[in-house]
């Protein structure tokens, strides 16, 4: 589905912040796991919890992982905008995780950083107040790439790692990307002018280059793309990369609904990448949802668009999961898709409590659902 905005008025008004909601984290720089840079030094990651500053939330709250921007080379957990923030109003646990830049390690080790931040809310689900089945990520730019590849990857299992230690599997439940970047390798030629663009992608000083580990003259994303039908191509472990990297390597048909809001006038990210994203889902039959904001360029959509973001979220992981095909009632239909998901084992669909397999255990879930054509 593609949400278009169309009166120019509320185009403008897209550019206005939300106002900002005065709130320290509950939970400040706790250290979600202990890691290497790929110099060999030491480096602690740190995740920040939110709950809401005047009503602690239930003992099994829905929880948005907030994943930062910056090209991968920059940017911090410590600011969490305030149109994610507003979730706390209904109830929501927000985390924001630290994660290794592309200066610290290359890929894939900004996506096993976030994965390990999901298991070790999830390890620890009962002390933040989390349901572990009801988890999603929302990321703008470079932190909205990680936010639709931890979701497009669920299961995934060289991009699951082990980053903070074993535990449950890192899936998550749906997720929200904002102008992230999904097909790496294709950004320049992706470029539509207008509005143009103000970054070379295919340097090896762009962040996609450095993601990578390009930093050379004569190296970057478009070398690889000049030699990609070359049988003795230069590179070919950075060409394995990018491809990891991108979320449309990983669409398959059990992929679940995600959020896709792009600005019109992006000169950073070209709008086509969320195209790209929207379409590969589209043809997996992934539902997913697409918002073109109009006259927005790469930043902030808008009270609008945060608005829309935040209803999909709270739909999405407030609704009965038993209900896979979202017809309203859980029935013979519904345990049909069940049945599939238990003979894949790693079907999210079917596991509704959050350990990241379908196992007997979401049998008993699924059973009592049934037993009421609904849940509780």
């Amino acid at each position: 589905m593609i949400l278009k905005l169309f009166n120019s008025a509320i185009a403008s008004a897209c550019v206005l912040a939300v106002p900002a909601l005065a709130q320290t984290p509950t939970f400040n720089e706790v250290v979600y796991a202990n890691v290497l840079r790929d110099d060999g030094t030491p480096m602690q990651l740190h995740i920040d919890i939110y709950w809401n500053q005047n009503t602690a939330p239930l003992s099994k709250s829905p929880c948005v992982l907030w994943i930062h921007g910056g090209a991968w080379v920059s940017g911090t957990q410590n600011v969490v905008p305030a149109g994610a923030r507003a979730l706390l109003q209904s109830g929501f646990v927000v985390a924001s995780v630290e994660y290794r830049l592309s200066g610290d390690a290359i890929f894939p080790a900004q996506i096993l950083d976030v994965k390990g931040a999901i298991r070790f809310l999830k390890r620890n689900a009962a002390t933040y107040r989390i349901d572990p089945a009801r988890i999603a990520t929302w990321g703008s730019s470079a932190g909205g790439h990680l936010a639709a590849l931890a979701l497009t990857s669920n299961n995934v299992f060289e991009l699951e790692g082990f980053v903070g230690g074993g535990g449950p599997f890192a899936t998550v439940r749906t997720a929200v990307d904002y102008f992230g970047p999904s097909d790496l390798l294709n950004m320049n030629p992706d470029v539509a002018t207008p509005p143009g663009s103000t970054t070379d992608h295919d340097a090896p000083s762009s962040g996609e280059s450095q993601l990578i580990g390009f930093d050379q003259p004569g190296q970057g994303v478009g070398v690889l793309r000049a030699n990609q039908n070359n049988p003795a191509a230069p590179y070919p472990e950075k060409m394995r990369l990018i491809t990891l990297a991108d979320p449309i390597t990983h669409v398959n048909p059990r992929d679940l609904r995600i959020f896709i809001a792009h600005g019109t006038v992006d000169t950073t990210v070209p709008i086509k990448q969320s195209q790209k994203l929207f379409d590969a889902l589209s043809a997996a039959n992934a539902a997913p949802i697409f918002v073109p904001v109009p006259g927005a360029g790469h930043g902030n959509l808008g009270a609008q668009t945060d608005q829309t973001a935040r209803d999909f979220l709270i739909a999405e992981l407030t609704r009965c999961f038993q209900d896979i095909d979202r017809d309203g009632i859980v029935d013979d239909g519904d345990f049909v898709r069940f049945a599939f998901s238990y003979d894949a084992l790693v079907d999210v669909a079917g596991d509704f409590n959050g350990d990241g397999v379908t196992d007997d255990d979401d049998f008993v879930l699924f059973a009592a659902a049934y037993s009421e054509l609904g849940c509780d």
